[in-house]
């Protein structure tokens, strides 16, 4: 397994790779890991500040290990407003249902305390991710928006130097770096 920064898969960015037993390897040998060596492929985004995989996509419904403990350390508490019951009691909840074509990834995951996720999934309550403008939180049955209190938001930002050249991306769904990604593969 080679966990690879996709700024640093696409050469935009210096961060080194981590190779499953074995440690941090340059990116440029990720590169030709990937190009020329690699039997299978699944893509998976990761956060630059830490590694946690934040994104699975589609292939997988279940989260990993590494994905629910940062989502604990996300959702320390339920994201419900005024709910303050502990992460370690609650449960993992596609934003948009699985079924629905929602992704496996911390983006589109959230986690409620048992009451709120069946009250999510039996009542018009949803909750909402966050936006480029916004919070995520839950939109009541009457439209009206609630910020969730527990999470720690920033509006999204780019690498110094970094910067979508074409906004087509946004159309199809993807960021700027998957949009290239997706070029580059």
């Amino acid at each position: 397994l080679v966990t690879v920064p996709v700024f640093s898969l696409l050469g935009l960015a210096d961060e080194p790779a981590m190779l499953d037993g074995y440690g941090p390897v340059p990116p440029s040998m990720a590169r030709e890991l990937i190009a020329n060596g690699a039997g299978s492929f699944h893509r998976v985004l990761v956060d630059p500040r830490d590694g946690a995989p934040l994104e699975i996509g589609r292939t997988s419904y279940r989260l990993t290990k590494a994905m629910r403990a940062w989502l604990r350390m996300r959702d320390a508490k339920c994201p419900f407003p005024g709910c303050s019951n502990h992460s370690l009691d609650n449960e993992a909840d596609h934003l948009l249902a699985w079924a629905n074509g929602g992704t496996t990834g911390i983006s589109n995951l959230g986690q409620p305390c048992p009451k709120h996720h069946k009250l999510r999934h039996t009542t018009g309550w949803k909750p909402t991710p966050a936006t480029k403008n916004e919070p995520p939180g839950w939109t009541s049955p009457t439209g009206r928006h609630y910020a969730s209190e527990h999470q720690d938001w920033e509006p999204p930002s780019w690498p110094k130097g970094v910067w979508p050249g074409a906004v087509d991306f946004f159309h199809r769904g993807l960021s700027s770096g998957e949009d290239a990604l997706e070029r580059f593969l």
